[in-house]
């Protein structure tokens, strides 16, 4: 099984699970996205890996159009419903893969991505390709889970989530995006710490690991209450297990 092919099997038989996710689905973050991007009414929008299409949705409330992409027919599935379920017109959602998109060069206002980008074998070449389809003055808004700037505990956390997901690519530090962004054209105008609370038994059934793969990352999250491995804070109380991810939204617009 390849890399891509993997992550389609895995977002497949876990995009009920993504649909729940009370993380993915919290308004109040999905609002404090649009205000910083500030779009207008006349915007047309690329959501790239749109998944059960919550931002997505929630864009086409203040734009023109969204088109949606994502590379799992599942996803797509659900997000297509939701969107009937909340009775929004202006969403059109395709296959298709961030690496190749099928638009052509200045296509688009805003391009948005949302808890994606770790996923993303080549972020270059997808930062390359949002760039591409990106009209000369556009935004970009990159909003993910971002690991401690200490290579140490960025890659303790990254080992973790490569245990309980094999889908998993890395979690970048947020100098790494930034860099990325100001190197392919953009100049970045804001970047926000968004702090996310996780249950560990809601965050596990996200993606199902074999039973070792659970117990080794129990056991990694533990020992992070005890050391200063990695800057989730991890806690304990009553017997479950509590962390938050420290999630960055950041807003570029291409020179």
């Amino acid at each position: 099984m390849t890399p891509r092919t993997r992550t389609q099997d895995q977002f497949g038989k876990h995009s009920q699970a993504y649909a729940k996710s009370s993380a993915l689905s919290n308004q109040e973050n999905l609002r404090h996205i649009i205000e910083l991007t500030a779009p207008s009414k006349n915007d047309r929008l690329l959501d790239v890996a749109t998944g059960t299409g919550f931002l997505a949705i929630e864009f086409a409330r203040h734009v023109n159009e969204v088109v949606g992409i994502d590379f799992t027919d599942e996803m797509l599935a659900i997000a297509k419903q939701y969107m009937i379920d909340e009775s929004i017109g202006n969403v059109i959602f395709e296959t298709a893969d961030v690496e190749s998109l099928p638009f052509g060069g200045s296509s688009f206002d805003i391009v948005s991505c949302r808890f994606a980008f770790h996923h993303f074998l080549h972020p270059e070449t997808a930062i390359s390709e949002m760039a591409r389809v990106l009209r000369p003055g556009g935004k970009i808004v990159i909003s993910d889970i971002s690991s401690p700037e200490d290579n140490a505990k960025s890659e303790y956390q990254n080992e973790m989530e490569r245990l309980r997901d094999p889908s998993h690519v890395k979690h970048y530090q947020t100098s790494e995006i930034l860099h990325m962004l100001e190197d392919h054209g953009f100049d970045i105008l804001h970047a926000e710490d968004w702090p996310m609370d996780f249950g560990f038994e809601e965050w596990i059934s996200m993606s199902e690991p074999d039973a070792g793969s659970v117990k080794r990352v129990k056991e990694m999250m533990l020992a992070a209450t005890e050391h200063e491995l990695t800057d989730l804070n991890v806690r304990l109380r009553d017997g479950h297990i509590r962390f938050t991810y420290n999630t960055k939204i950041i807003v570029g617009r291409k020179r």
